[in-house]
C-alpha cells in the first residue's frame, strides 16, 4: 500500500509540474506573438515614412531650377527653354517686275517679267514651352538677308534686274512628337507668323548700252504659314525642316517713282515677290 501511494504522490508531483511548464510555455508564446506585432508594426511605420521621404525627395527633384544664366527659359519638361540658331534656305520661284511708262501722249508701258531663285539665310532666336511631354509651343524670331538679282535676255540684249532684301519677323508654331525619349526627339510642326522684308538694291541695268538705273529701297510685309518635321538629339541639338509661304508679297505691290526715261520723265513701278521657301534650320537649346 506504501508503495502505491508512493507512485501516485509521485505522479501528482510530475502532473503539478506539468501543468506549471504548460502555463509558463503558454505565457511566453503569447509574449512572442506580441514582440512579433511590434516588430511588424514597426516595420510598417519604417515602410510609410519611407515611402514619404522617397515622394518628397522625387518632389524636390522634380521641381525646376530656374538659377543661372537663363534660368527663366527653363520649364518642367526637359525640350522647354530659350534657343538660337540660323535657318538656310531655298526659294525656287521668285518673281521680279518692272513696269516703266513715258510721260508722253501716245506712250506705251513696256513690262519685264524675270523669274529667280534665291537662297536665304536667317539668324533665328526664341524660347519653347512644352506644356507635355511630347507636345508644346515654339515662340521664334528670325532677321535675314536674301538676293534676288535675275537676269534675262530680250532681242540679244541682256537686261539685269537687280533686287535684295533684309527680313525679319516672327512666327509662333505647334509642336507635337510622334517618338519621344532622353536622345531622341522626332515630330511635326505648323506655324503662322508676320515678316517685314526692306527691298533694298533696286534697280536694272542693260548690258549692250552700259544703262545702270536705280531705284528707291521700298517695304513690305507679309503674313507666314509653315508645315514641317524636326528632330531634337539630346533636346539640345534641334533640327528642322519646313516649308513656309508667305502671301503677301505681290506682283505690282512694291516701289513706285518716277525717273529720267531717255531724255523724258516716266513712271517706274517695280517689285520682288519671294512667296515660298523651303528652310533647314539648327537651333541650339540652353
Amino acid at each position: 500500500m506504501t508503495k502505491y501511494l508512493k507512485i501516485a504522490c509521485i505522479l501528482g508531483i510530475l502532473g503539478l509540474g506539468c501543468n506549471v511548464i504548460a502555463d509558463d510555455m503558454q505565457k511566453e508564446i503569447e509574449a512572442l506573438k506580441k514582440e512579433n506585432e511590434l516588430l511588424e508594426l514597426k516595420k510598417k511605420n519604417e515602410q510609410l515614412k519611407a515611402g514619404k521621404e522617397v515622394k518628397e525627395s522625387s518632389a524636390e527633384s522634380a521641381a525646376v531650377d530656374k538659377s543661372g544664366f537663363l534660368g527663366f527659359c527653363k520649364g518642367e519638361h526637359k525640350n522647354t527653354g530659350c534657343f538660337i540658331g540660323v535657318e538656310l534656305g531655298y526659294a525656287p520661284s521668285v518673281e521680279n517686275y518692272l513696269n516703266t511708262k513715258e510721260n508722253t501722249p501716245g506712250a506705251t508701258p513696256d513690262t519685264f517679267n524675270q523669274s529667280t531663285y534665291s537662297l536665304p539665310i536667317n539668324l533665328a532666336l526664341g524660347w519653347q514651352w512644352y506644356y507635355a511631354q511630347n507636345a508644346g509651343f515654339q515662340f521664334k524670331g528670325h532677321v535675314g538677308y536674301a538676293s534676288y538679282n535675275s537676269s534675262n535676255t530680250e532681242n540679244g540684249v541682256a537686261i539685269n534686274l537687280n533686287s535684295s532684301a533684309v527680313h525679319f519677323g516672327l512666327e509662333a508654331s505647334y509642336l507635337y512628337d510622334f517618338i519621344y525619349n532622353e536622345t531622341h526627339t522626332f515630330g511635326a510642326n505648323v506655324g503662322i507668323g508676320y515678316e517685314f522684308g526692306v527691298f533694298v538694291g533696286q534697280g536694272y541695268n542693260v548690258d549692250a548700252s552700259n544703262t545702270n538705273v536705280s531705284f528707291d529701297s521700298y517695304f513690305a510685309s507679309s503674313f507666314i504659314t509653315s508645315i514641317g518635321i524636326h528632330y531634337f538629339y539630346k533636346s539640345h541639338h534641334q533640327f528642322g525642316l519646313a516649308y513656309r509661304y508667305k502671301s503677301g508679297y505681290t506682283i505690282g505691290e512694291g516701289g513706285s517713282q518716277t525717273i529720267d526715261l531717255q531724255g523724258s520723265s516716266g513712271d517706274v513701278k517695280y517689285s520682288t515677290t519671294p512667296n515660298s521657301a523651303i528652310m533647314l534650320s539648327y537651333l541650339y537649346r540652353f
